[in-house]
């Protein structure tokens, strides 16, 4: 009886784990959908490029829905909260309604939210316009999922007016709301770092 309860507990561990903490990989059917439509801009040299906080995230083009190229520099000057994302992954799917949110409360301070979808969905329109989301949407590939060193998904850079990373959140529970919240705030406000 003992036993069972621990195999019991620890697939329930497991199960948490997974939801709470985020999604990990994906097929390689669903990665591969969009590769052949998307294109990274040219490398940066600068050593300071990179996926940590502190660095300059890799430059990219991409496709919206309505299939305009889109660039992660179209957005300088501005906080930007870049979150990769699928919407098979069920702690992104809970994210969703935390960034409607966030956007709806800060756009008019400069606030831009962009989901890179990194599921290569080919229903991402119905599902964008299903759970009302009402920031920029992105088709996303490989090569950024590579480029971003995505190892679980949501991934969340937040990214300040000066163009650099200033946070990062790898999966997504209710209870990181305020953290989110809060450097979100600080950027908006002025700061540099966090």
């Amino acid at each position: 009886m003992k036993m069972r309860n621990a195999v019991a507990f620890a697939l329930i561990a497991l199960f948490a784990v997974g939801i709470l903490g985020g999604c990990s990989g994906s097929t390689d059917e669903a990665a591969t959908t969009a590769d052949e439509t998307v294109a990274m801009d040219s490398p940066e040299t600068s050593e300071e490029t990179g996926v940590n906080v502190g660095e300059f995230p890799p430059a990219f083009v991409l496709p919206n829905l309505d299939g305009e190229e889109v660039s992660l520099s179209d957005f300088d000057g501005k906080v930007v909260v870049l979150d990769l994302w699928a919407t098979w992954c069920p702690p992104c799917r809970e994210e969703i309604p935390f960034l409607i949110e966030l956007y709806d409360e800060f756009e008019e301070q400069g606030l831009e939210i962009v989901g890179l979808d990194q599921g290569g969905a080919t229903d991402l329109a119905p599902f964008v316009d299903s759970n009302g989301i009402d920031y920029t949407i992105l088709v996303g590939n490989r090569t950024v999922g590579e480029a971003y060193k995505v190892s679980g998904i949501p991934t969340t850079f937040i990214i300040g007016r000066d163009g650099r990373i200033a946070a990062k959140h790898i999966g997504f529970s209710n209870e990181m709301r305020p953290e989110m919240r809060s450097e979100i705030e600080m950027l908006l406000g002025g700061a540099e770092n966090i």
